[in-house]
C-alpha cells in the first residue's frame, strides 16, 4: 500500500490505536517474559515493529492473544541475544596493558627495596646505598665512614642479604599475582 492512501491511512490510524491501548500490556510482557529492564525500551519497540509489519495480516481479534505471541518470541530474541553478547563478553581475556603491568612492578621493587633499606641499621643501609646505587668502593665508603673496607664488606653482605630475601618474597608475590590473574 502506498502511503497517503485511504488504505494506508485507515492502517496507519489502526495501528496507532492499537499502540495506544496495548503499550502498557506490551511493557508488562517483555519484563514478565524476563528482558532486561535496560533492554525492555527496545524490546517493546521491536513487539511494535512487528505489529506495523504484519497488521494487515491480524484477523481484527484478541488484540492481546497476538500480541502476546509476538511480544514472547521477542522477549525469546532479546534474552538469547543478551545471552549470547554475556557469553562473548566473558569470553575475552582481561585487559592487559604490559607496559603498565611494568611500571607498576617497578613500582612495587621500590617500595620493597625501600622497605628493606628502611629495616637494616645504619650501617648496612649506608654500605649498600653507597656502593649499589652512588658506584662506590668498599674502600671509598671506609674512608667516607672511618670503618675499615672489611666491616664495609661483611656489613655491606649483610644488606645485601636482606634486601634478597625482601625481593624473593616480592618474585613470589608477583608470580602468584600472575597465576591467579592471568
Amino acid at each position: 500500500m502506498a502511503r497517503g492512501t485511504p488504505a494506508a491511512s485507515a492502517l496507519s490510524d489502526e495501528f496507532k490505536a492499537l499502540y495506544r491501548a496495548q503499550f502498557a500490556f506490551v511493557w508488562r510482557l517483555q519484563l514478565h517474559f524476563g528482558v532486561p529492564e535496560h533492554q525492555v525500551e527496545d524490546a517493546v519497540q521491536d513487539v511494535f515493529v512487528v505489529v506495523h509489519r504484519r497488521l494487515a495480516d491480524w484477523d481484527g481479534r484478541s488484540p492481546r492473544s497476538w500480541l502476546y505471541g509476538i511480544a514472547r518470541r521477542v522477549a525469546s530474541n532479546h534474552r538469547r541475544r543478551s545471552a549470547r553478547h554475556q557469553r562473548k563478553i566473558e569470553a575475552l581475556p582481561e585487559p592487559r596493558d604490559p607496559a603498565l603491568e611494568g611500571r607498576i612492578e617497578d613500582r612495587e621493587l621500590l617500595r620493597t627495596i625501600e622497605a628493606a633499606l628502611a629495616g637494616l641499621d645504619p650501617g648496612p643501609r649506608t654500605a649498600f646505598v653507597l656502593t649499589e646505587i652512588e658506584g662506590m668502593s668498599a674502600r671509598e665508603i671506609a674512608e667516607l665512614v672511618d670503618a675499615s673496607p672489611n666491616t664495609i664488606a661483611s656489613r655491606l653482605r649483610k644488606a645485601r642479604a636482606h634486601v634478597a630475601a625482601a625481593l624473593a618474597e616480592l618474585d613470589g608475590d608477583l608470580a602468584r599475582n600472575r597465576r591467579s590473574h592471568g
